[in-house]
């Protein structure tokens, strides 16, 4: 009788053994939902002292754009003693994924504005990326380069067998940046600016891809219209200037001005000049001067003005004359790690 039994026990291991073969633990693990770690790096410039980006803000997507998560804080940044990096802060995102093959990612540093006299920012209450892609915004005053608004995108491709992804998103700045610096031909000379008027100014900008939606260009913008009196010019450089201008910028006045930030004007080419035949929409930029006891007048038409990007216009006055320099700088990107999110 103990050996039926013994035998019958048998049988039914074997067979609860061969039950097991189908199992739904089988199912390919492409089709199963696991969860992924996304380590993120967000990479920009932040050297202008103890200035950092305020808000963050984060939109993560499958690759057809539908919104899986979205993320908004403060984050508190480090000072880096790694080169090429200035602040370091650092953001950890954990999402469920099924059947998605991609992720992009749309990011907004800092607060952006859709009317002059609004004292409220932009809600980004958005979860349709393609109006996110589309949200315009004003020029505004900024408390520094690292104030401005900032935005980058990114699309990270996934594998069935990773659950975790280091990702780095490239952030810079939706404005440009302008520098004015003025001399003299000779130093006995007396020269004072009295203004800068910048013409043909766009009345918005965009976030993310810079479009020519509905962009008005009549407004203008009198830069020196904190100081009446005008600007006297002291300094002089009197003989050939070099090709590399910014090595003897010390021999230049730089132009104060209350907001030296610029929106996207893509119309122009690769130079500033003081002649063309047909400015369109360009930029340009009117200085009235006083040289020795004489008033004079001088249009100067900007390049293509874009974003992320630094123009200083360098001018020496003499007797009616009026030389103009251009010098473009890249706001070059410095690595940063982003804010941890919990």
């Amino acid at each position: 009788m103990m050996k039926v039994l013994s035998i019958a026990t048998w049988l039914m291991l074997l067979i609860l053994a061969g039950c097991g073969d189908a199992s739904p633990s089988a199912e390919e693990p492409s089709a199963q939902e696991r969860t992924i770690t996304l380590n993120l790096d967000i990479t920009t410039r932040a050297d202008d002292g103890t200035d950092t980006p305020e808000k963050l803000r984060l939109w993560i997507c499958d690759g057809s754009d539908n919104l899986i998560q979205y993320i908004e804080n403060s984050p508190t940044w480090q000072a880096s003693s790694k080169e090429g990096i200035d602040w370091i802060t650092s953001l950890q995102a954990k999402i469920k994924t099924k059947e998605i093959e991609s992720l992009n990612f749309y990011l907004v540093l800092n607060d952006a504005y859709s009317s002059v006299d609004d004292t409220s920012p932009i809600s980004f209450n958005i979860y349709d990326i393609a109006a996110l892609k589309n949200t315009p915004f004003v020029l505004t005053n900024y408390g520094g380069d690292n104030k401005v608004p900032m935005t980058g995108t990114k699309n990270l491709a996934l594998n069935a067998d990773e659950l975790e992804y280091g990702v780095s998103i490239n952030a810079t700045r939706c404005v440009a940046k302008l520098g004015i610096y003025c001399t003299k031909r000779t130093s006995s000379s007396k020269l004072i600016i009295y203004s800068f008027t910048l013409n043909k100014v766009p009345d918005k900008g965009y976030l993310f891809t810079p479009v020519d939606n509905d962009i008005n260009y009549t407004e203008n913008r009198d830069l020196l219209s904190g100081n009446s009196g005008g600007v006297t010019i002291a300094t002089s450089y009197t003989t050939e200037l070099p090709t590399d201008i910014e090595s003897v910028e010390s021999s230049f006045t730089k132009i104060d001005f209350d907001n030296p930030y610029l929106l996207e004007n893509t119309y122009g080419d690769e130079q500033f000049v003081t002649e063309i035949v047909n400015p369109g929409t360009r930029y340009n930029l009117t200085v009235k001067y006083n040289f020795n006891g004489s008033d004079y007048e001088q249009t100067i038409y900007l390049p293509k003005i874009e974003r992320n990007t630094w123009y200083k216009l360098y001018m020496r006055m003499k007797e009616i004359e009026l030389d103009t320099y251009c010098q473009v700088n890249s706001w070059t990107e410095h690595t940063m790690d982003v804010p941890p999110f919990e």
